[in-house]
């Protein structure tokens, strides 16, 4: 490996680390804050959007084109931030009834639909890896949702399950949606615009809840600039920097990092404690990730959910010897 390949690969540890503090600070965030989970994810994004602007805007050259796009396709524009609002929302509604492990390792389901989806409409290239990691990561879903724990146990567990793997629907139309709209829009300027869009979605459904919008504490605001700031904005800051160096099949299985990271989490800041049976689904279902990955050498090449848009060229069609920027 060369130098500057092994400090890709760095890079994109540290990125796959960051964004696996998405679930966990979201937790802390709404605990200490009293706070309702729309609450939440409307602070991630509200709070991430001028730095997104600031970026998009940073040069005249920029400025044009972000000012004609908007002008000429506004609309069209607004869709991706429709389906991150609800990738969001149903991610953070989650966290009220399953861990943060499960949340984020079934949310990642969004990389085989989207490979799914570009085989079957958008012409995209898979080989029988797909197929099998596909029907191994269902199999492994089904048991983390059915045979790993008592209902007596965890009670709502399904209801929570259930919405992360609406995330995993939801993500995956929002980068399906960037795939079509980056053959004519920069990245950072669809990046902004669905933050912009989400936060305003975002904004009428939590005033909508009922929820409190405001945290409680200054330790809850923290853990708000800490998720829009470190899984948001830096972590797929890391890994764009990495795309360039990296082949992006082989960057898709390390940011398999992201899931597992967040158990860590979990379990040392948030005392969820995962059993030897659920262990053993989640590793089926990264298996099966793996996969599918590694088949879908023609398709979409995206990294896991973490529930943040992508900020560069990673979610394009791609070859295993055409890594995406």
């Amino acid at each position: 490996m060369s130098r500057r390949s092994g400090l890709a690969m760095m890079t994109l540890i540290v990125g796959a680390i960051c964004i696996s503090f998405a679930s966990p600070l979201a937790k802390l965030a709404a605990h200490d804050g009293d706070m309702g989970w729309i609450a939440t994810a409307f602070w991630r994004v509200a709070i991430a959007m001028p730095l997104l602007w600031m970026m998009t805007l940073r040069s005249r050259a920029t400025r044009v084109l972000a000012t004609k796009a908007i002008v000429h396709g506004w609309v069209v524009l607004l869709i991706p931030g429709v389906f991150f609002a609800f990738d969001l929302l149903t991610w953070h509604l989650s966290f009220a009834w399953t861990t943060a492990a499960s949340a984020t390792l079934l949310a990642n389901l969004g990389v085989v639909i989207v490979g799914f989806v570009g085989w079957r409409w958008l012409s995209e290239r898979l080989d029988g890896r797909y197929a099998l990691g596909a029907a191994v990561a269902l199999g492994g879903v089904a048991w983390l949702l059915f045979g790993t724990s008592s209902p007596a146990d965890h009670p709502f567990r399904l209801r929570g399950d259930l919405l992360a793997i609406s995330t995993a629907v939801f993500y995956a139309s929002y980068i399906l949606a960037i795939k079509v709209l980056r053959t004519h829009h920069g990245a950072l300027l669809l990046m902004a615009v669905a933050t912009t869009t989400s936060t305003v979605l975002l904004f009428v459904a939590a005033m909508l809840s009922g929820e409190p919008l405001l945290p409680a504490t200054m330790q809850a605001w923290l853990w708000l600039v800490l998720l829009a700031i470190v899984p948001h904005c830096l972590g797929q800051g890391f890994i764009v920097l990495s795309l360039s160096a990296l082949p992006a099949s082989f960057a898709a299985v390390t940011l398999l990092l992201q899931p597992v990271a967040t158990a860590v989490w979990g379990w040392l800041f948030l005392d969820e404690l995962l059993g030897p049976w659920q262990i053993v689904a989640g590793l089926l279902v990264i298996t099966g990730i793996v996969l599918a990955r590694l088949g879908s050498r023609g398709a979409i090449q995206c990294p896991p959910n973490d529930n943040s848009p992508p900020t560069s060229n990673d979610c394009v069609s791609a070859s295993p010897r055409q890594p995406t920027q």
